[in-house]
């Protein structure tokens, strides 16, 4: 009977979760589980990469059994969440884990089937060594310049209360054990390790000792008197150990280290974050300098730096190639701006090529999609492209799509329009963020889009940059009133 309704959930969230995009499946039995117990969930951080955290949920059926199909963009620990308690489990593209665990002692009985078993297994024994602090309201903060330490309680009392020459031997001590068992462990385990897991968990050792000697150095520099020069030659010595960016302690450490090398140029920017930006650049790697100017990108909107930022914003979304990556730096502009839900929004008269008079008066009664682009501009050309079999779909919801185009050559932006087949109402306004319109909806940068209501309002955007979402939105706010 188990096995019977097991079948039926996975297929079920097979369905609902969307098969295409998912890649892994995590599924087992919580044995003892009550009445008011009635589902669990899984979140995977993306917000290095996307800017948001993918949240799964499942049902638990009377057996006990739950099952989720999971999207992973790359190996990292995600966690699982049920009646408060959370547990963490390593998940990697192509996975299958079984997890079956307790209702009264979730995290701390779980037992692992499938072919991450064996990850599974060793990380549990890890933590029980290394444990981890999962409520981040017990976590100890420090501020240096912009970056933000986050210390778990028991190491911040090692950090407090050994000399500097202790601290650097008891993290240098704990960082060697843990990888003398990981290479002397594997034999003792019911498989092998993966090599994604070798990879992350051989970083979560060594960015874990990196990351809190960054942190020992930076806090307690003027406290402990600590040489400076001297301290971070460890820097010098890292050329080797390899990070993986689904590790959280690899990109604190990455964010830690370009704080203190910006805090050491003798020459700062105005806007700091265009200086971490700058110096992101050098980095070799595309990954690395996506990841660390995404963030300063995000950082400096949220700070309200807009002007000096809309230069990196565009720089990054037209070198960069990975569009998680631009997904995170758009849904940081636009949730900078400051056209508030609800207000109204300013009318526009602008003539096309055709003299063809174009209002958003004229469109009262109507949800209008408002959108910014320019056939140079590559991210625009991306969004214009996904919204081609949206527009269609929404002609018979009273959706109405304006694309308003910056392109200063005419013949360009016709033959855009002409050779992808986009749909909608298009204008051309050459004078770009110069222009009257760009002022009144404060566009400084493309791609940029406003979700009209049916009053003339401005509506609430999704909260995830996905066509999914944005479908969803418009239909909704087509059928209010």
């Amino acid at each position: 009977m188990r096995s019977f309704l097991l079948t039926i959930l996975i297929t079920v969230l097979v369905i609902t979760q969307t098969l295409a995009q998912a890649n892994a499946l995590v599924k087992g039995v919580i044995d003892g589980v009550t009445g008011n117990q009635q589902f669990i969930s899984l979140h995977v951080n993306q917000k290095y990469l996307t800017g948001s955290t993918e949240d799964y949920y499942s049902n638990i059926l009377e057996d006990g059994s739950f099952a989720f199909a999971v999207e992973m963009q790359e190996p990292q620990l995600i966690s699982m969440v049920f009646n408060q308690n959370r547990g963490y489990v390593y998940l990697e593209p192509g996975d299958t884990l079984v997890v079956n665990c307790s209702a009264s002692d979730f995290q701390y009985s779980f037992q692992f089937e499938g072919k991450s078993k064996a990850n599974n297994e060793y990380l549990r024994e890890y933590y029980k060594v290394n444990p981890t602090e999962s409520n981040a309201f017990k976590l100890v903060q420090y501020q240096q310049n912009q970056f933000w330490y986050t210390i778990a309680p028991e190491m911040d009392l090692k950090m407090r209360d050994l000399t500097v020459e202790e601290f650097i031997a008891y993290l240098g001590t704990r960082r060697q054990n843990a990888l003398s068992h990981l290479f002397s462990s594997s034999s003792n385990l019911s498989g092998e390790l993966s090599k994604g897991f070798s990879e992350y968990i051989t970083a979560e050792i060594n960015y874990d000792w990196a990351y809190h000697m960054m942190a020992h150095g930076h806090v307690y520099r003027k406290i402990k008197d600590i040489d400076q020069e001297q301290y971070y030659t460890f820097l010098d010595n890292m050329t080797n150990m390899k990070g993986r960016i689904g590790n959280q302690f690899y990109r604190q450490f990455l964010l830690a280290k370009i704080d203190r090398a910006y805090e050491l140029q003798a020459e700062k920017a105005s806007n700091p974050y265009k200086g971490k930006y700058e110096f992101a650049g050098k980095y070799s790697s595309d990954e690395k300098r996506a990841f660390l100017q995404s963030e300063m990108i995000g950082s400096a909107f949220s700070k309200r730096y807009i002007a000096e930022t809309i230069p990196m914003f565009e720089a990054f979304l037209n070198n960069n190639d990975n569009d998680a990556y631009g997904s995170k730096v758009v849904a940081a502009y636009e949730k900078s701006l400051v056209n508030a839900i609800g207000t109204r929004a300013s009318n526009f008269v602008i003539r096309n090529p055709g003299e063809e008079e174009v209002s958003l008066s004229s469109l009262s009664g109507k949800t209008v999609y408002l959108n910014f682009w320019a056939s140079w501009c590559r991210p625009c050309m991306k969004k214009m492209n996904e919204l081609k079999p949206l527009e269609q779909e929404l002609k018979s919801k009273d959706v109405e799509f304006i694309h308003i185009s910056f392109d200063k050559n005419e013949a360009a932006w016709k033959n855009a329009i002409s050779k992808n087949g986009f749909q909608g109402t298009h204008v051309i306004v050459p004078e770009g963020v110069e222009s009257s319109i760009a002022k009144e909806y404060e566009i400084k940068s493309i791609p940029q889009y406003f979700i009209i209501d049916k009053k003339g309002n401005f509506a609430e955007k999704p909260t995830l940059n996905s066509i999914k979402d944005l479908k969803k939105t418009l239909v909704s706010t087509a059928e209010r009133m």
